[in-house]
């Protein structure tokens, strides 16, 4: 059996590994671990990409560990606000195309750590852009759902015009969850369990058919069974 290692941005990534992708890969003898990015190891603090500092330490304490199984170490953060001390940020932050822009800055940092068992992964845009797959499935759990149906459905028009939910743009009011959180005011209190929820109730099956970049990650780890 493989161990894949997941280090993870926030607790609404954590609980979609937890509830989703790790029952999923167990189907095909892949073991999953997953931990928030330390904020602060003292107090016990976890959560958010503050530096890539503290990134790649944990990365390479990570790597490190010892077990007696072959073990994988990958990543699950968003590029919306990733800070400015990745590897080749600047250099990557010229490129238009959002696609080859995320793939640039995994690139770099995949050779920054230099390690055959890591494999970088940055989600385009963010968490939320999954969600955008079926955004119907957002504002059924809401009781006042068809207050909130109309804006959704307002929201969903206006960003048809790309050709993936991965592409919705990461500005800071047009990213996806900001997008979501001006309709649905509620989303930023609850988003830590609901976007995992909503993710799960859509399926993994069509949010890869909508979005390639998380799928090549999908498909990446699904082949690490042996």
């Amino acid at each position: 059996m493989v161990i894949l290692n997941i280090l993870v941005e926030g607790a609404t990534e954590e609980t979609f590994v937890k509830n989703i992708l790790r029952p999923h890969l167990k189907q095909l003898n892949i073991n999953i671990k997953y931990s928030l990015v330390p904020t602060n190891r003292s107090k016990g603090i976890a959560g958010g990409v503050a530096n890539y500092a503290k990134v790649k330490n944990e990365i390479n304490r990570l790597l490190k560990e010892r077990n007696s199984q072959p073990v994988i170490l990958t990543t699950m953060f968003d590029l919306y606000a990733l800070p400015n001390d990745f590897p080749e940020f600047e250099k990557a932050n010229k490129i238009l195309d959002s696609c080859l822009k995320v793939k640039a800055l995994e690139s770099a940092f995949a050779k920054d750590i230099n390690h055959y068992q890591f494999i970088p992964y940055i989600q385009l845009h963010e968490f939320e852009a999954l969600i955008f797959t079926d955004l119907e499935e957002l504002y059924k759990d809401f009781p006042e759902n068809e207050q909130y149906k109309k804006d959704i459905n307002r929201l969903l028009m206006e960003c048809n015009r790309y050709s993936s939910p991965e592409l919705i743009n990461q500005g800071v009011t047009t990213a996806p969850s900001k997008r979501l959180e001006k309709v649905i005011p509620k989303y930023k209190k609850l988003k830590t369990s609901l976007a995992p929820q909503v993710v799960e109730k859509i399926g993994l099956v069509k949010i890869r058919e909508k979005c390639p970049h998380f799928n090549q990650w999908i498909t990446q780890l699904e082949n690490l069974q042996i």
